[in-house]
């Protein structure tokens, strides 16, 4: 009796491990997003504080209805952890730290999102080829802001390691791609045409790698194309004349 005892306990242990790691992945996905805030000095952001470059709660990328903090703060399938305020002299005027909850065979995945003042662009770029090059040990880097390199050359780097990468910003395969490739990094979404880099575009990145992984590249354009079109109210078939189709 004790023997069958004993033999039964070890089939509801084994039971119960594989429920729960079916459950629970022992790895994690972690996306490094780099959001230079709009500035109206450059750039068409709207009207009042949309584009203070330094307005967290008003600016058109951050504190709008579309922008990072607001989006992610109103989206109950994410929680955020921790939001960090700036440091002293920093460019970086805050930094949330947000994670996925998870469901049912999916990999847990964080969010890093950094709001950098929007007159500190170049700032921005610097950190984020050099988080693309390796200097970051995010599994997925992004940029989701205006495309400074269609006002300025990059800035020299030396390639580090391949890291994967998306990048949020009008016509980003045509400036960002090379420059991506020459310094080792993987892209896995750019764009086409001019568009709106907002933060749902963040939601469905991270609930398609978070399902699928970051090299299904097809999944991920797939998503990205969905969440456009329902945001911005256009058909499939003209969101996906937005992002590139990238082998």
């Amino acid at each position: 009796m004790k023997f069958r005892f004993q033999k039964l306990g070890s089939i509801f242990v084994c039971i119960f491990y594989n429920l729960f790691f079916s459950f629970v992945s022992l790895e994690a996905i972690t996306i490094e997003v780099f959001i230079p805030l709009c500035d109206g000095k450059s750039l068409v952001c709207g009207k009042g504080k949309a584009g203070d470059p330094r307005s967290l709660e008003e600016n058109l990328y951050w504190g709008a209805a579309f922008g990072a903090e607001t989006f992610f703060k109103r989206n109950s399938n994410f929680k955020i952890l921790e939001i960090k305020e700036r440091k002293l002299d920093s460019p970086i005027l805050r930094t949330l730290i947000i994670e996925k909850k998870r469901k049912q065979n999916e990999t847990y995945t964080k969010l890093i999102i950094y709001a950098y003042a929007g007159d500190k662009i170049d700032n921005a770029l610097l950190d984020f080829l050099n988080a693309s090059s390796g200097k970051s040990p995010a599994d997925i880097i992004v940029w989701s802001g205006h495309n400074r390199l269609m006002d300025r050359i990059p800035p020299k780097l030396q390639s580090q390691s391949a890291k994967t990468v998306a990048v949020l910003a009008c016509e980003s395969e045509k400036y960002f791609d090379s420059v991506l490739r020459s310094i080792g990094a993987k892209p896995i979404v750019l764009t086409k045409t001019f568009m709106a880099p907002e933060a749902y575009l963040l939601e469905a990145l991270t609930e398609t790698v978070s399902k699928f992984g970051a090299e299904d590249k097809k999944s991920i354009r797939s998503a990205m194309i969905r969440s456009y079109a329902k945001y911005q109210k256009i058909s499939l078939k003209a969101a996906g004349s937005v992002f590139s189709k990238l082998e």
